[in-house]
Parts: structure tokens; C-alpha cells; sequence
């Protein structure tokens, strides 16, 4: 898949997300891309993705610090809500798995797009 493909895939997935607010492409430049999905002023979502490598990084920022994230740059791995430097295996995570262990967690009370 390309950058520009993958792009496609990222707005269309997000638009389907009711915290998602806006989405702003960062970087686009074959094979690489960065997107940035705002859910507020000082929550989003980085989506790194490189076409040549098929490398993917998915990472919830708040207040410009990771809080939770996924990413296969050494074998896929989550970083939890609990410990955000910590990496725990998993199998290949989508933006879709992400943006719904998102949504799961803001269901539990344990994250919240009003920044509490």
C-alpha cells in the first residue's frame, strides 16, 4: 500500500469515530506519511506510516506526551494507558484495533478527551 493509500484509509477510518474531531496531514511525501488526528486542543493521534519499510506507529498524545500507543518498529508491540513506556507484544494492530482500544478505555472512565 502507499503513503497516499494508506492517507485515503486514515481519513476514512476516522471519520467514522465521534471523538475525532479533525484530521490534519502532517507529511506526504512517498514513501512516508504522518496524520495527525485532533480530538482536542490538547489531545490527538500521530499515525506514522512508511510504504517501503511497513513500518506503522499509532500513538495517543496528550499535552505532547505518548499516553498509549502501538507501533511494530521491533515486532509489534501496544504501549498501555498504565505505563506508556512499557511494550507488551501483540499481534498486528490496525488503526481501526487502535482507535477501538480507544474508544474502549474512554467506555471504562480510564481515558477522557476532556483531559481528566
Amino acid at each position: 500500500m502507499t503513503a497516499f493509500e494508506f492517507s485515503k484509509d486514515i481519513i476514512e477510518t476516522c471519520s467514522r469515530y465521534d471523538f475525532i474531531k479533525g484530521i490534519d496531514i502532517l507529511l506526504l511525501d512517498e514513501p512516508a506519511l504522518k496524520v495527525r488526528a485532533v480530538l482536542n486542543e490538547s489531545i490527538f493521534i500521530d499515525v506514522f506510516y512508511n510504504a517501503e519499510t511497513c513500518k506503522y506507529s499509532f500513538a495517543l498524545i496528550r499535552d505532547n506526551k505518548r499516553i498509549f500507543g502501538a507501533d511494530n518498529l521491533r515486532g509489534w508491540h501496544i504501549h498501555p494507558f498504565e505505563n506508556p513506556d512499557e511494550h507488551i507484544d501483540s499481534d498486528p494492530v490496525s488503526l481501526e484495533n487502535f482507535l477501538n482500544m480507544i474508544r474502549a478505555n474512554m467506555e471504562k472512565g480510564i481515558f477522557s478527551v476532556r483531559g481528566d
